[in-house]
């Protein structure tokens, strides 16, 4: 359901529900978008034109595609250098033309300009959990028509399936976007620091809490240095504890909410617990606030660990080598940090979800704007070359992300390559136990939600102030999507 609705009954005072995270502006859209399961009867997208095929392999001339992108951050110099490779190596044939907008706007800002056919790009790469928008809006349309006859060929069985099972968005049979990578909170740490205390990496919650202790009473170190304000720590970190923990998000069904309820309530308090055993009955184990304070005691060698997001990389390490004496980056790299995953971090029993990560994704996207079966080809080859090219993946990889492509993931060019072998596979052991929020529309509400858990709980000191703020939170939720 548009988030614009939402934000208009609030303000209306229909309802009395926080609707946070709302989008102004978007056009309302043609309805609801489907259920698991169904089928298209009705394309809302057109093609025209004929390809100009060489043999079996389409010929391109001066094909232009707009790319809008929700990369932003200190990744964005290495996604541009992947797109001035592209445009190098296709010129005269496909240029892909980038624009960047901001993760918090690219919602409403790409809805609206499709929608209104206001300079609409051509090609979207965006969040995950984004895309079940856009198609119960009906602004992107499936890859399987120009793949067909193109003979350019996305199988979807070329990449991590726990990333592959989100692309029919709903529509079984359809392609209607292409995974790219994946990515989460993750962990740096001191491996000075941590040869004093033995040299071992903790491999379950557990020995985690053990080695913080140990820790924290041999010195003045703080254990784990992290910002539990910053967004992605509720969005990204702190379920990741509800996932390890055995908890399922929603009902695939209806996309209801059933926090309070059985194994889940477990999952959700074990979760709160978990983060607990290592923050509120020992204050002393972890940097615990909203500034720089956490970054700043691990590039001082104040901190243990310090959890990150992996596309800061390259800041930290230059940080930490003019902070310690002008270190070169070759010196901080084989001396001082390291780096691990949250994985097995906060199961408080060892399950069969415990090493499971939770975060998000890129996906590619076609906007239904798109008429022309030249360009939609063409958005098909670069599709193909940006996720399924050894040495693409392997600077996607160096700008922060796994990439999700088993045949770059399987490549010697990907596995050879030392940030890869040193960070990206410690970072993400395994991409086949990444979980992403899925195909609801109700993304931006139900972070919300989490959220407002996590803030509410973090200070509380029994189990029934526990569970009464996932039940009200779990109810607010439902409110919002049974009444639409």
């Amino acid at each position: 359901m548009k988030k614009t609705i939402f934000c208009a009954i609030a303000l209306a005072s229909a309802m009395t529900l926080a609707f946070a995270g709302c989008g102004g502006g978007k056009d309302p859209g043609p309805g609801p978008g489907p259920k698991p399961g169904d089928t298209i009867s009705n394309p809302w997208w057109t093609t025209t034109g004929e390809l100009d095929m060489d043999g079996d392999s389409p010929v391109f001339e001066d094909v232009e595609i707009t790319l809008s992108t929700i990369v932003n951050g200190e990744d964005l110099a290495g996604f541009n250098q992947i797109i001035a490779q592209f445009n190098n190596a296709y010129r005269g044939k496909i240029s892909i033309e980038v624009n960047s907008v901001n993760q918090n706007d690219y919602e409403s800002t790409v809805m609206s300009q499709i929608t209104q056919n206001n300079n609409p790009p051509d090609l979207i790469m965006t969040h995950q959990k984004m895309l079940k928008s856009f198609v119960e809006q009906k602004t992107i349309q499936p890859f399987d028509e120009a793949m067909e006859q193109s003979g350019i060929e996305i199988s979807l069985s070329d990449y991590a399936a726990d990333l592959a099972k989100y692309a029919s968005l709903g529509y079984d049979g359809y392609t209607f976007s292409v995974p790219i990578d994946a990515q989460c909170q993750v962990i740096y740490y001191n491996k000075q620091i941590l040869a004093k205390y033995g040299g071992e990496l903790p491999t379950n919650h557990e020995e985690l809490v053990e080695l913080c202790n140990t820790v924290a009473a041999g010195e003045n170190i703080v254990p784990i240095a992290w910002n539990t304000s910053l967004e992605f720590f509720p969005m990204y970190t702190f379920l990741t504890a509800v996932i390890q923990n055995g908890g399922d998000l929603y009902d695939e069904s209806d996309y209801t909410v059933h926090w309070s309820e059985g194994d889940n309530l477990t999952a959700f308090t074990n979760a709160i617990k978990s983060i607990r055993d290592l923050v509120k009955h020992t204050p002393q184990l972890a940097r615990w606030d909203a500034g720089a304070g956490a970054l700043s005691d691990f590039l001082a060698q104040k901190a243990l660990f310090f959890l990150g997001m992996p596309w800061n990389f390259n800041s930290i390490v230059e940080s930490f080598g003019a902070q310690n004496g002008n270190l070169s980056k070759d010196a901080v790299l084989s001396g001082y940090i390291g780096g691990t995953s949250i994985s097995n971090w906060f199961a408080l029993e060892e399950n069969e979800n415990s090493d499971k990560i939770f975060g998000d994704a890129h996906f590619f996207a076609i906007s239904k704007s798109v008429r022309d079966i030249n360009k939609k080809a063409a958005i098909c080859e670069f599709v193909k070359w940006f996720t399924q090219t050894a040495s693409v993946g392997a600077l996607w990889a160096e700008a922060g992300h796994i990439s999700g492509s088993t045949v770059v993931t399987n490549s010697d060019e990907y596995i050879e390559n030392e940030f890869v072998n040193d960070y990206i596979t410690h970072f993400y052991p395994d991409i086949n136990r990444f979980e992403c929020i899925g195909n609801t529309p109700y993304h931006a509400d139900l972070i919300s939600s989490i959220t407002k858990i996590f803030a509410t709980t973090k200070n509380n000191t029994t189990a029934e102030q526990d569970k009464s703020a996932i039940t009200a939170a779990q109810t607010e939720l439902n409110g919002i999507i049974t009444f639409f």
